[in-house]
């Protein structure tokens, strides 16, 4: 099987890189890959490299300061079929593949090697470290669902900067979400711990897809998180236009409080579950409280295919239920 890597974003889209089959090429930014993108400050030295061996795609990351993802997800090693997506700095690279039956013609608008360099075979060295023993070909993260694909389009094209808070003592999968450059901070001292045994909830910076780099790193938090998380009632989405110091200090300023008798009262916010059933029954001057500098909650309803936006309005709370059997939203302006 060999490989065409087509860039689809990036000052070099409509480019190509051949794998032939046997071959393993790195890509990165400086003249050590085999494929070299010195504009893109976003990728590494050597970022990833990818192996057709023995009837395989592989994908590797090679230590990436920014990481490496497939179909959304942050991957060390994967394999990689025909369709399938790698991100990598600010670039999007689309996976086509041929069997070895068929002729494997490249276009004239395929990259040359960096510095001339010869890709007839890979070396023994570079073929033995990526089939190292223990080195294990794990597959693509599952694409997401229809209603999946919906909620994303939805958060990605907010009006307003988009943050998240994400409970990462729910589950063993969740903190690898936050192993991004994402800014991101807890929302409890470690002294107040105690009081919210088995909850550890992360306000995550998210913002606005202004950028390549911003539209990648956005759309890789939003798809694992939903691929990990989705109606599992483990974190929630809110617009703000408020930094991420304040809205940290807005939560701290009600998730953690104490009763007319001392003891600690843990407010779960952070549980979409807990939030929509808790809105309704506020006074206003709680309501108040909860919104604060926060635009919007968005959030999973009881249903899969509804996301709830929550909002405050002059007679009390407002709330739309954003049916998701829709198609997937288009990217506005050509995004």
């Amino acid at each position: 099987m060999a490989v065409v890597l087509f860039i689809a974003t990036g000052p070099n889209a409509g480019r190509q890189i051949p794998v032939a089959a046997g071959q393993i090429v790195r890509v990165g930014r400086t003249s050590r890959s085999d494929y070299a993108f010195p504009d893109d400050t976003y990728l590494s030295g050597v970022h990833f490299e990818v192996g057709c061996i023995e009837g395989d795609c592989a994908v590797r990351d090679l230590g990436s300061s920014n990481g490496t993802f497939v179909n959304g997800a942050r991957i060390d090693q994967a394999t990689a079929k025909h369709g399938d997506q790698i991100s990598a700095g600010e670039m999007t690279f689309l996976v086509q593949c041929s069997s070895d039956e068929q002729q494997f013609a490249v276009s004239a608008r395929a990259l040359a090697p960096a510095a001339g360099g010869s890709l007839v075979s890979p070396s023994p060295e570079r073929t033995a470290r990526m089939f190292a023993p223990g080195f294990e070909l794990v597959p693509a993260q599952m694409a997401l669902t229809g209603e999946q694909r919906r909620v994303r389009d939805i958060l990605r094209y907010q009006t307003a900067p988009l943050f998240a808070v994400v409970d990462t003592a729910r589950d063993p999968s969740l903190p690898p979400l936050l192993e991004t450059s994402l800014p991101c901070q807890p929302l409890f001292a470690r002294e107040s711990a105690g009081g919210a045994a088995g909850h550890t909830p992360i306000l995550v910076e998210l913002g606005q897809a202004s950028t390549l780099s911003k539209r990648a790193g956005l759309q890789a938090f939003l798809e694992a998180f939903l691929l990990s998380a989705w109606g599992k009632g483990w974190g929630i989405f809110l617009t703000s236009l408020s930094s991420l110091d304040d809205l940290a200090v807005h939560f701290r300023g009600f998730l953690l409080g104490h009763t007319q008798d001392e003891r600690q009262l843990h407010l779960r916010l952070y549980d979409p579950r807990f939030l929509r059933g808790f809105l309704p029954i506020c006074e206003p001057q709680e309501i108040a409280a909860i919104f604060g500098p926060i635009a919007s909650y968005l959030i999973e309803s009881e249903r899969l295919d509804t996301l709830l936006a929550i909002s405050r309005g002059a007679d009390g709370l407002i709330t739309t239920r954003v049916s998701l059997a829709e198609q997937p939203m288009q990217a506005i302006g050509g995004q």
